[in-house]
């Protein structure tokens, strides 16, 4: 992704700054992304609960693109967030 858009690209859990001693992410509606454009790549490995956590984190004027494709491996957690349909 890095590559193709000459931005940084990172990890959902790395985006929202994940801290493992306070169990939790440090961005969310009240810390929202600094970010105008957010794209998630394979997102059908992305799960439900990981999602809900990305969307409050996302600022209300930002716009989100989802990429994803039907060969897409499937999230190993609860729920799916994208599904495909040949």
């Amino acid at each position: 992704m890095a590559e193709a858009t000459g931005h940084e690209s990172k990890t959902i859990h790395r985006l929202l700054e994940f801290s493992p001693k306070e169990g939790g992410f440090k961005r969310d509606e009240n810390n929202p992304l600094d970010a105008d454009l957010i794209v998630i790549d394979e997102t059908s490995m992305v799960d439900i609960v990981l999602m809900y956590q990305f969307l409050k984190a996302v600022p209300k004027d930002a716009t989100l693109i989802l990429v994803g494709d039907v060969d897409q491996l499937p999230s190993v957690g609860a729920g799916s967030v994208s599904e495909g349909h040949h």
